[in-house]
């Protein structure tokens, strides 16, 4: 059966070849020819050569712009750029409306005494004695007290205090001074003219703290000591308030 099959595909083919002039037309799809004939037969051919490449066309014309897309999210922040130049200053502005008037200062607390001596003074060799000064060149405050000659502080606070001593004019005269405070000793004072016959002086200070109440006077050491002045005023006790305590 299959070598009668083969043989009449022949046959057919022999006989397509030989009425070629009958065919009707052809048709080229691709790399394969189709021939059609009034007999309905199509006999397949192999692919021919490759043409050549050939021209560009022309280019189109452009399309329609297209839908706009979503935005994309923030990007990374870039680095920081350098520092500007600095600007010219501006005007000036326009002065503010006045405030309202605030509460008056305290009033400044003013303690300040300064006393002085016209006459000599000596003591016992048990004995000492508060230097009695008669003269009072200023009291602002009242602080002192002529008749005790004791400084009592008005109020709490920090106060300077300074005084001096003068020797007798004779030979081996000395004194012993003592600025106290409620009976406690705060600093000294000494001088000795020792064998000759003239006046020694000094003086020293001092920085004190006191409470409101306090006294601070000025003594004449027990053991013989001595001072001189005169008229002109010699010896001197003087005291004023640095600053008072902050609750006054």
């Amino acid at each position: 059966m299959a070598q009668t099959r083969v043989l009449v595909f022949f046959l057919v083919l022999l006989g397509s070849l030989a009425s070629q002039a009958q065919w009707a037309g052809t048709v080229e799809e691709g790399s394969c020819s189709r021939v059609h004939n009034d007999q309905n037969i199509t006999v397949l051919a192999l692919p021919g050569p490759q043409g050549h490449k050939g021209a560009m066309g022309d280019r189109g014309h452009p399309g329609s712009a297209g839908v706009q897309g979503a935005s994309g999210g923030p990007g990374e922040p870039g680095p920081v750029g350098p520092a500007g130049e600095v600007g010219k200053r501006g005007a000036r502005g326009p002065a503010g409306e006045k405030g309202t008037p605030g509460d008056d200062a305290p009033a400044r607390t003013v303690v300040a005494f300064s006393v002085a001596r016209t006459d000599g003074l000596a003591t016992s060799a048990s004995s000492s004695k508060v230097v009695p000064y008669n003269v009072v060149l200023t009291n602002v405050g009242g602080g002192f007290d002529k008749g005790s000659s004791k400084f009592t502080a008005g109020v709490g606070g920090v106060y300077f205090f300074t005084f001096n001593g003068v020797t007798r004019f004779l030979s081996n005269a000395s004194y012993l001074l003592r600025l106290v405070r409620d009976g406690q000793l705060v600093v000294g004072l000494t001088e000795d003219s020792g064998p000759f016959q003239e006046h020694q002086a000094s003086s020293n200070s001092a920085i004190v703290r006191l409470q409101a109440g306090q006294q601070v006077w000025v003594e004449l050491a027990e053991g013989g000591h001595s001072l001189f002045s005169s008229f002109h005023r010699h010896l001197a006790f003087s005291g004023f308030l640095i600053t008072p305590d902050m609750q006054q």
